[in-house]
């Protein structure tokens, strides 16, 4: 899937354009979607699990790792270089990790000012939502600090759901609390979902939801409007 391409995969046409049904809600991943703090994952898992005798690349990162919870990553890591796993393990690093990225997040989680202006105008037309396999405490206060928060009906977390991303489960639990608050209920085929890694395309798709995949946040504007002239509000 290249970037900006829609994939559906709900409604019965074979016609893609034909087949963007209306548009309801707009769900959002958060790391390398509405902040550019992907990288910044990246070097700080690398620089503590290089300390464990398991240096990997960005390339590695970005086409193995990124958009997996950071058991799974660590669990693939171990695999690759032929390492014992542990849950005690995990702990270790991912404390290391966190206490690496908490340092040096503050200057990249920044979201753009015009990202911003179209949240605003599109939360007037549109149901939205952030779902991340973060944790609570990497992304709420973020949206709270760009002055965001307010404009999602649903922020859903690594803590909220028992299954992460590549399972659908993050997605489908974003719109069971996103429905909470509109009648008719949203479908799933109403809801577009904007992604920048594999397991959280696979995770929208499998939710049965529209997905459009971006490179960065930069990205975003650009392509959802392309998107959205397309499709009908709903």
């Amino acid at each position: 899937m290249v970037s900006g391409q829609l994939v559906v995969v709900s409604g019965n046409a074979s016609d893609c354009k034909d087949s963007r049904n209306a548009i309801r809600a707009i769900f959002f991943d958060f790391d390398g979607v509405l902040v550019d703090n992907e990288f910044l994952h990246y070097e700080c898992w690398a620089e503590v699990l290089d300390g464990h005798g398991m240096p990997f690349t960005s390339a590695f990162y970005f086409s193995k790792l990124a958009g997996v919870s950071p058991q799974k990553m660590v669990e693939i890591i171990c695999r690759h270089f032929g390492k014992n796993y542990s849950e005690q393990f995990f702990r270790t690093c991912y404390m290391r990790k966190k206490a690496l990225y908490d340092r040096r997040v503050q200057s990249f989680c920044r979201i753009p000012g015009e990202l911003v202006s179209f949240l605003k105008d599109a939360v007037t037309k549109y149901k939205l939502a952030v779902v991340s396999s973060s944790t609570r405490s990497d992304v709420e206060p973020y949206l709270i600090e760009g002055g965001i928060r307010n404009l999602f009906s649903a922020v859903v977390c690594q803590e909220d759901v028992r299954r992460l991303k590549p399972a659908p489960d993050p997605y489908l639990h974003a719109l069971e609390l996103v429905n909470n608050w509109v009648a008719p209920k949203i479908q799933k085929a109403e809801c577009l979902v904007t992604e920048d890694s594999g397991p959280g395309v696979q995770s929208a798709c499998l939710a049965g939801m529209q997905v459009v995949r971006v490179s960065g946040p930069t990205e975003v504007l650009k392509v959802l409007r392309t998107v959205l002239s397309v499709c009908r509000q709903g």
